[in-house]
């Protein structure tokens, strides 16, 4: 099946905006380390990431193609991209724990990302958002913060986003999801026996 027609729903192309935003930040960092207009990029690409799934779901267009495109781009604007900044800008100089960091970064966003994808939309999240977590780890570097408070920062944060405390909706600004049901396994084992939210 191609990925051709489900390019013609708008909310898919405001995912792909945000996944431009990001890919973008990630290129300013390692090109030439601008680590500010690198937060301006991902708060752009969180800016699309709280517009696609509502426009989705407004006109009717939502899908599961939508549900994991954005989490695949949010992979990369709020999980490799912040991994990136914060490398680039202190935590290099901490040597192997800044590497290690770093690297449970992104990979404790792919995680809640991928739990995500089995789980679909909930009314209630659990932990923290990568969203707002990734701009202000990125946020963090480019102030020039302290490597070991970046380092701090960046633990905590990866661990918020895989805690099982319980945030509406509604507050943590908006759900990755471009649809209420929109599971892309569902069907699958591991779908029906993913009864929590994310």
């Amino acid at each position: 099946m191609s990925y051709l027609p489900h390019m013609r729903r708008p909310a898919n192309w405001i995912t792909l905006a945000g996944l431009a935003a990001g890919l973008a930040a990630g290129l300013v960092v390692v090109s030439r380390g601008a680590l500010w207009e690198a937060a301006a990029l991902v708060g752009a690409a969180m800016a699309a990431d709280l517009v696609d799934g509502a426009v989705a779901r407004r006109t009717g267009t939502a899908s599961a193609f939508g549900h994991g495109f954005d989490s695949l781009a949010d992979a990369v604007s709020f999980g490799a991209v912040p991994a990136f900044a914060v490398w680039s800008g202190q935590l290099h100089l901490l040597g192997a724990a800044g590497f290690a960091v770093a690297m449970l970064w992104g990979m404790a966003v792919a995680a809640r990302l991928a739990l995500y994808l089995v789980r679909g939309h909930q009314p209630v999240n659990h932990g923290l958002p990568c969203p707002p977590a990734g701009v202000a780890l990125v946020a963090l570097a480019a102030a020039g913060a302290p490597a070991g408070w970046v380092l701090a920062v960046a633990v905590t944060l990866s661990a918020a986003m895989l805690a099982p405390f319980p945030v509406p909706v509604s507050l943590a600004l908006k759900e990755l999801s471009h649809a209420s049901d929109a599971n892309p396994l569902a069907g699958h084992p591991a779908a029906g026996a993913a009864r929590v939210p994310r």
